[in-house]
């Protein structure tokens, strides 16, 4: 069984006994039970990963005894995922999984035919779903939830490699450029605008395809996720 996770942004390798958050301190107790001597995990998101055990385990008090650090490296190539928001719980199922499969970053993005707003308050609703998929994924860095952005904006302002998620594109695993710094772009439900699409072939954007059958933003947004990984291997 993995070693319970526990968030903790500001760690630093000098601590020797950390204080978790509230939260973190009742999902500790009270979801998982924990007791005085159990062996916990904390992370900051950034890499920096500490070993430890409980030396205080009350409700809303949870001190850990830090054993020994690990700092990670981020991984060569990154993964950035830009799309449009899809409905109710489905964001929270796409979100958990894009943090499973280590995107590095995800960009809210604003289509033609969005239907879902993202706002501050969604946004942080995003960050909550990120840490707890970090947490039990045990991945070391959280991914980067940025601000809300116009689908012409992103390809202006950005120096990476544009892909978009197309049907009618190519596998990503057959492409014979860089992908160290990779953005794939995953539309609404309804699709691309005709404006959209004229975007895309102005700007050379090459179209990747994701699967045999047309798929919801979320199943292609964690589709190119998956495929992104057979890549890097």
């Amino acid at each position: 069984m993995a070693t319970p996770s526990f968030y903790h942004p500001s760690l630093d390798e000098q601590d020797s006994i950390v204080n978790l958050s509230a939260a973190e301190a009742s999902h500790a107790v009270s979801a998982r039970r924990l007791k005085v001597g159990h062996k916990v995990r904390l992370f900051d998101g950034l890499g920096l990963v500490a070993y430890g055990e409980l030396s205080t385990a009350a409700r809303r008090t949870v001190a850990v005894s830090i054993k020994s650090f690990e700092r990670l490296e981020k991984p060569n190539k990154r993964l950035t995922i830009a799309v449009a928001s899809p409905k109710g719980d489905r964001q929270k199922n796409m979100l958990d999984m894009l943090t499973q499969l280590g995107v590095s970053d995800i960009i809210p993005l604003s289509c033609e035919y969005s239907i879902t707003k993202f706002n501050d308050k969604v946004r942080e609703k995003w960050q909550r779903v990120v840490i707890e998929a970090a947490k039990q994924s045990q991945n070391p860095f959280l991914p980067i939830i940025h601000k809300n952005i116009s689908l012409n904006d992103l390809i202006s302002d950005t120096s990476k490699t544009v892909l978009v998620a197309n049907a009618g594109g190519q596998s990503i695993l057959e492409l014979n450029f860089p992908l160290e710094e990779l953005i794939v772009v995953v539309g609404p439900e309804g699709g691309f605008s005709d404006a959209e699409f004229d975007l895309f072939e102005n700007s050379t954007i090459t179209s990747i395809a994701l699967g045999g059958h047309i798929l919801r933003t979320e199943a292609a947004a964690v589709a190119a996720a998956a495929q992104f990984n057979v890549f890097k291997l």
